[in-house]
């Protein structure tokens, strides 16, 4: 992440949650249940911002789960860390997850309105596969709307943020690199891959 992109985060962080309309409740519990996590995981939540999914993740995990959240904007995390400091099961890190070494192997690892965010998104998840997800692991790709909302959303706001694909566009985009990618939700309330890895 460059140091304009930082800097556009911690901008925006003590608005994000009151402009943050589409990840309310019901849909965040949609999301995640249509995806396998369950009592006991490990769950790594890559760009966690102000930590939308943190209170979702500890509970579905339970305590004898772990979910950790890594940002590199210290403005988002400083929120998180208000937030869901208390959380036993949760634990907040400031990493370039793109370019830092991340602590630990997971069962899930989620990726929730970050992905157009990322510079080198497919390298990213080969790294994620050798190096943090335990064997049979999965990679979420999600988001509380669709790629038109996204897109016009990121154009809007000026960000760096790079297009978004439809949903089956980019499970074949991610496919053609040797993944497997299995759209799970293509709609205008939720945009939902599953990435595995290569077999």
């Amino acid at each position: 992440m460059t140091q304009s992109e930082i800097d556009f985060f911690d901008r925006l962080a003590s608005s994000w949650d009151a402009n943050e309309v589409r990840s309310t409740p019901e849909r965040v519990r949609s999301i995640l249940g249509k995806i396998l996590i369950g009592e006991g995981m490990e769950v790594l939540d890559l760009g966690t911002g102000t930590g939308v999914l943190l209170p979702y993740l500890s509970k579905i995990v339970g305590p004898s789960g772990r979910v950790m959240g890594i940002d590199l904007s210290e403005g988002m995390l400083s929120l998180a860390r208000k937030k869901y400091g208390e959380l036993g099961n949760v634990a907040l890190e400031k990493l370039d997850f793109e370019v830092d070494l991340i602590p630990g192997v997971y069962d899930v690892v989620m990726l929730y309105s970050v992905y157009p965010h990322l510079h080198s998104p497919i390298e990213t998840m080969e790294r994620l596969f050798k190096l943090n997800l335990k064997p049979g692991g999965i990679i979420v790709i999600a988001f509380p709307s669709d790629e038109k909302f996204i897109n016009a959303i990121h154009h809007e706001r000026k960000s760096e943020s790079g297009h978004l694909l439809a949903a089956c566009e980019l499970a074949k985009e991610i496919e053609s690199y040797g993944l497997s990618a299995e759209v799970l939700a293509d709609t205008s309330d939720e945009y939902i891959i599953i990435v595995r890895g290569k077999s």
